[in-house]
């Protein structure tokens, strides 16, 4: 892939406000970038993390802050007696937030400061990822579908809310791909498995409607900038991705893998020879690091391009973690990477 839509930004951009995120993103990227986010307004699991204190049947049993961040993580379980389906979950926040920040693409949209056929993404983390990180683990799975039903009925407001042409949403799937995949939380990983997490998301992307955009990133997370865990190569995403892809009930519009700074060999890009990645469905790899600019990016893109063609090009995740300062050049550094990839 090169030329226009050649730039996935994954989601979080740490300026000041919705129309500074928007404004700065579509100047420095221009057509290269297809899909604009709000900058994650609200943060990522912050605001459904907070709708658990406010639900129904849950209680509080600890408190930390989760490494490398001041990000206060509390867990919950369920009040003794209490079935999973009698938890009520409150709403999370992010069909109002997604409500006010497409009203700021809508301003610049009109005052052409966003080209005509970009679509406003809205990137959410999954069910799993919020009861995952805020319950304990012994009690996950159990109430995993009640908080499932929640989100997923969020989905459909949102898709409600803004014209379908206008939309994309993607799904960010970091800690099913840690907690099992890796077996860093084994009582979960033994229920779940690969297949579990592939049916979960196959659920989420398929209750998008046909005619929005929706797409999958995958990665180890990055608090502090860095994976928690640094992947061997992409085995077990492939692996992931092609039971997705073997569910899905509708088209996938992309895909996202991450790429460590310190990878551009052939080991890690080799699972990317088994991708069974269906017709249509872009490809977005998170080769762009700050930290070795535009040479960096060339040895990555070249290493993967000996065993997989056409794709785009992103962060290994979101850029919270960069100052904001660099946040312009980075955002150049991902144009002429994607013109890299043409070459």
């Amino acid at each position: 892939m090169t030329g226009p839509g050649s730039v996935l930004l994954v989601g979080s951009v740490p300026l000041s406000s919705v129309a500074e995120v928007m404004s700065t993103c579509a100047e420095r990227l221009g057509d290269t970038c297809r899909r604009l986010p709000d900058g994650e307004a609200g943060g990522w699991v912050n605001l459904p993390a907070a709708t658990l204190g406010r639900a129904h049947g849950l209680e509080l049993v600890a408190s930390r802050i989760f490494p490398g961040t001041t990000h206060e993580v509390r867990t919950w379980r369920m009040q003794p007696g209490t079935p999973p389906d009698d938890i009520r979950y409150a709403p999370t926040g992010y069909i109002d937030t997604a409500r006010s920040s497409y009203a700021e693409f809508v301003k610049l949209l009109a005052a052409g400061r966003v080209a005509a056929g970009t679509r406003f993404q809205v990137s959410l983390p999954t069910a799993y990822a919020t009861i995952a990180m805020s319950l304990v683990a012994e009690e996950v799975v159990a109430a995993l579908p009640g908080y499932e039903r929640l989100v997923l009925g969020e989905v459909d407001a949102i898709c409600a809310l803004i014209p379908h042409a206008q939309l994309a949403l993607q799904w960010d799937v970091a800690l099913e791909v840690i907690d099992v995949l890796e077996n860093q939380k084994p009582v979960v990983a033994t229920q779940l498995g690969a297949d579990g997490v592939a049916e979960a998301l196959a659920r989420a992307c398929n209750r998008v409607p046909a005619d929005v955009e929706v797409g999958v990133h995958l990665c180890y997370g990055n608090p502090g900038g860095k994976h928690l865990i640094e992947p061997a190569d992409l085995g077990k995403l492939v692996h992931l991705s092609n039971r997705l892809f073997a569910r899905l009930a509708r088209p996938l519009t992309w895909l996202h893998m991450p790429v460590p700074i310190a990878r551009d060999d052939d080991a890690y890009f080799a699972p990317l020879d088994r991708l069974a990645l269906p017709a249509g469905t872009e490809l977005f790899l998170g080769l762009i690091h700050p930290g070795d600019g535009i040479e960096g990016a060339r040895r990555r893109i070249t290493a993967a391009r000996r065993h997989v063609a056409g794709f785009g090009v992103a962060t290994e995740c979101g850029m919270r973690f960069f100052p904001p300062a660099i946040i312009g050049e980075l955002l150049t550094l991902q144009r002429e990477a994607a013109a890299l990839v043409g070459v």
